[in-house]
């Protein structure tokens, strides 16, 4: 009983809140699953304009069906679902645009089937990003149907370029304010208020277009470690390797083909190829930029820890008049579009290539003391889950609009599956991640 005494009157209300809350969204389990799957089963791959259209059109038709008010850029690349009133909007940054599937072979069933099983959710974008958003739209519903006064909007905003050029957001923010703060459920827990910086640029190597080669293929995503690639010889050998994808924000967690192609390559010395000479020499040690000089190889920045640049080829072609590479760079703060371009001008005789800037984003920082991040801190706390401020080496939408954090869904001690074969989430992951983002929402919308 004197438990029940210490509590004040605002923290009985959170808890019946809380359990309401939650019993609504263990109800909607099933639904929750349903909705996941379904949007798997769009091949909404980024650039495959029809798919992703498709799929924008079908999720934001379940949202009118739940009973809320959408709307899209003129372009229709994003949607917005709305819910509430006020001056200030919380914000929520999702996309329904995946990857590619990478070695199909590796993949247990089709990466667009969509499968319940063993306690997971399986298939391309379960966990990146279609999960997030089903997630944040049913956290969204288990808030409305409380029916209590609202003081603030909620635009869960949904993108179909994440994993491309951000021209969606673009035509957002010529068409729509942008939101006073928010999150991206597009990561893992705790709360990450940095992000590293991202960039994709390609090397087109010349001289080896003209060295006869049949045939180069390595890789589907410009941000995805390849676990396979292939090359036919100008005496017509072909040489296939596999490696282990991964995200190419943490390389080290995959095994590139493309570096171990260039090193067999490279060992067999039979043909010097100038992409080769460049891997070999630059990008063979699995993701550290220090051999390029692109930073002084600190991991801190002011203070913060930020992590090392890390640089990674994730494309290998063979183009028209050349051998195109793609390499994927994750930038720490304060190293500028210039800096990259510079050091990367600077061997391009060396080896024969062209540089291009195919994508460019800064980093991403927000600062400790930004109220919102105490609120995602207390949210986090109600629900025992850690509530640290980390830096994340990834990049999602939370760096396209100012006071925006990565928040979830993956646990901490779970394994992120994003970009490889097999990629799925667990359930239960779903269910508690839906609950903590219902959480945050009511504290943002109907608590003072």
């Amino acid at each position: 009983m004197g438990y029940w005494l210490w509590i004040t009157v605002e923290s009985k209300g959170r808890l019946v809140l809380k359990e309401q809350l939650a019993n609504f969204i263990n109800e909607q389990k099933e639904e929750i699953i349903t909705q996941i799957l379904k949007l798997v089963s769009f091949a909404s791959i980024n650039g495959n304009k029809e798919e992703t259209l498709a799929c924008l059109t079908y999720f934001l038709k379940h949202a009118q069906e739940l009973g809320f008010k959408t709307m899209t850029t003129s372009e229709w690349n994003v949607g917005i679902v709305e819910m509430g009133q006020g001056e200030e909007t919380l914000g929520i940054l999702v996309h329904l645009d995946v990857v590619g599937i990478g070695d199909r072979e590796k993949w247990t069933n089709d990466p667009f089937e969509g499968v319940q099983r063993d306690g997971y959710l399986w298939g391309r974008g379960t966990e990146d990003d279609k999960g997030g958003a089903v997630m944040s739209l049913y956290a969204m519903k288990a808030v409305q149907q409380l029916g209590l006064p609202m003081h603030r909007k909620v635009w869960l905003i949904v993108g179909t370029s994440e994993e491309g050029k951000w021209t969606d957001i673009s035509s957002f923010k010529r068409e729509f304010p942008v939101p006073y703060c928010g999150y991206s459920p597009d990561g893992r827990f705790p709360i990450f208020n940095i992000e590293k910086g991202y960039a994709d640029i390609t090397l087109d190597f010349f001289r080896d277009g003209k060295k006869g080669i049949k045939k180069l293929h390595g890789g589907d995503s410009p941000n995805t470690i390849p676990s396979k690639a292939k090359i036919t010889l100008p005496d017509g050998r072909s040489i296939t390797v596999h490696g282990k994808a991964t995200h190419s924000s943490v390389p080290k967690n995959g095994d590139n083909a493309i570096i171990k192609l260039c090193i067999k390559l490279d060992t067999m010395g039979e043909m010097e190829f100038d992409f080769v000479r460049f891997i070999r020499d630059y990008l063979r040690n699995e993701g550290h930029a220090h051999l390029l000089h692109i930073d002084e190889d600190s991991d801190q920045t002011e203070g913060e820890y930020i992590g090392l640049t890390t640089i990674s080829p994730t494309i290998i072609t063979l183009a028209e008049d050349c051998v195109r590479l793609t390499i994927n760079i994750r930038h720490k703060y304060g190293i500028s579009r210039d800096d990259i371009l510079n050091v990367l001008a600077a061997h391009a005789d060396d080896y024969g290539y062209k540089v291009t800037i195919l994508d460019f984003l800064e980093p991403m920082w927000v600062s400790k003391e930004h109220p919102f991040l105490k609120t995602l801190k207390d949210v986090s706390e109600e629900y025992d889950m850690d509530s640290r401020l980390q830096f994340a080496p990834g990049t999602s939408y939370a760096k396209s609009m100012k006071n925006f954090v990565s928040w979830g869904p993956v646990l901490p001690n779970e394994p992120s599956t994003a970009h490889i074969e097999d990629e799925r989430i667990s359930i239960s992951t779903i269910m508690l991640a839906t609950k903590l983002y219902a959480g945050l929402i009511s504290r943002m919308t109907i608590e003072s």
